[in-house]
């Protein structure tokens, strides 16, 4: 008896996986359900990160692919997978940087502007007006912020840059803060109270500003802004947490604005010829390779989650298709004593095995598409299920299946026909 051909061999061993999936729902559904689960965990978690990576990507676009930061230390050396002692020897020893060389960088031939910044949020700092109070971001930022961070002005006004340089009692909140402090009453012109333990400042809101919408705009909201040299003079700022932001002439060369700056930095400093840098200058790619870092982190965990539910699923396939060829010895010595071929029988055991494993998979994705509309719906999370994803998760399965699938494949082809139809 000749073979029954590739497309045949094919055919009747998804037909048999699907009759074997019917006739032991339960022990079939435990097989598949590790390959479900693995395929489930990369479909939400490459969802996630890839959410996440554009939201982090379309955050750091307003401000410009020239535009870049000072800071006393180099954020991105940092490791998020190993020690960090290292960096917290920079942090520590480099000295901090000077509000008022902001001005300095401000000065050199190609810069259009430079500006101290301050990021507070996260520090404890409340905002109050009367008997309300809320939790805020607090940032103190340049004049020139809005136009380098985008966003949009809802109501009143941006604080100038002769408040700025007079350390003007000013403030701008977000429609969070406004609503959550005011309620339905116009909060341009009136008075909060930004406190800290015993800190405690009296600003004049001016104006309700939008920030560009990004996953993090949504994770957080009651934020405050006011003019750096405000924050400086009414609240203690840490001046190690002090950076500076600098934005080039559109006509400047990246390059060329960042060796500028460098050198301005190191006269600042007072370092000499062969003196390692104590500060550090970050480009946005800079930025994203260390944000990239974290992620790299997590895609690592899923890979690992992934794993460990394709290699459960796959043991169950071992199990599940040595029962199976256990009590289909007779058949297959019957099927060999009439011409089968060894290569026929151990591809349908195969592809039996595959087909098992693709319906996991298929099982894994639904479910997983489905926590992905729900995480979208929930939270302020954008997640996106990438391409790739979708082709690694159905390569995966079919790979679990043909891979685990291989013991039991061979053993059913390797059965002697004599035996396997004396098999009771």
């Amino acid at each position: 008896m000749r073979g029954m051909g590739f497309i045949g061999t094919i055919t009747e061993g998804i037909a048999v996986a699907f009759d074997s999936l019917g006739a032991n729902k339960v022990r079939s559904g435990l097989t598949i359900l590790g390959v479900t689960i693995g395929v489930l965990v990369v479909m939400v978690m490459a969802a996630v990160i890839t959410g996440v990576n554009r939201s982090f990507s379309e955050l750091m676009a307003p401000e410009g692919v020239t535009t870049f930061w000072v800071a006393h230390f180099d954020f991105s050396s940092m490791q998020f997978s190993g020690p960090l002692e290292e960096g917290e020897d920079a942090f520590f020893r480099n000295p901090p940087l000077e509000p008022e060389w902001a001005k300095e960088l401000g000065r050199i031939e190609g810069i259009r502007s430079a500006a101290p910044v301050v990021d507070l949020a996260g520090s404890g700092y409340e905002a109050s007006s009367g008997g309300d109070r809320v939790e805020i971001g607090l940032y103190g930022v340049g004049a020139d912020y809005i136009e380098i961070s985008g966003g949009d002005i809802i109501s009143g006004r941006w604080f100038t840059q002769s408040e700025a340089d007079r350390r003007a009692a000013v403030t701008v909140i977000d429609s969070a803060t406004a609503v959550g402090l005011f309620g339905t009453r116009d909060p341009i012109g009136r008075d909060i109270r930004i406190s800290r333990g015993s800190e405690n400042a009296r600003v004049r809101v001016v104006g309700i500003y939008r920030v560009p919408a990004n996953l993090f705009a949504g994770l957080v909201s009651h934020y405050v802004w006011m003019p750096f040299a405000t924050a400086d003079k009414l609240l203690r700022v840490w001046d190690r947490q002090i950076s500076f932001i600098v934005r080039p002439e559109p006509e400047t060369e990246l390059q060329a604005a960042l060796d500028a700056t460098r050198a301005r930095m190191r006269q600042l400093r007072g370092l000499e010829v062969g003196e390692e840098d104590d500060f550090a200058i970050m480009t946005p790619d800079q930025m994203m390779e260390l944000w990239g870092q974290l992620t790299n982190v997590l895609f690592a965990a899923m890979v690992g989650l992934s794993s460990i539910g394709l290699m459960v699923g796959g043991v169950g396939v071992v199990g599940i298709m040595m029962i199976s060829v256990t009590e289909r010895t007779r058949e297959i010595g019957l099927r060999k004593a009439m011409g089968g071929r060894r290569r026929d029988i151990m591809w349908q055991f195969l592809v039996e095995a595959a087909t098992l494993t693709l319906l996991g998979g298929a099982t894994g994705m639904l479910l997983g598409g489905g926590l992905v509309w729900i995480v979208n719906q929930a939270t302020p999370l954008t997640a996106v299920v990438p391409l790739w994803s979708i082709v690694a998760a159905l390569a995966a399965s079919i790979l679990t299946g043909v891979g685990f699938g291989l013991y039991p494949a061979s053993r059913a082809a390797g059965l002697d026909p004599i035996d396997a139809l004396r098999y009771e």
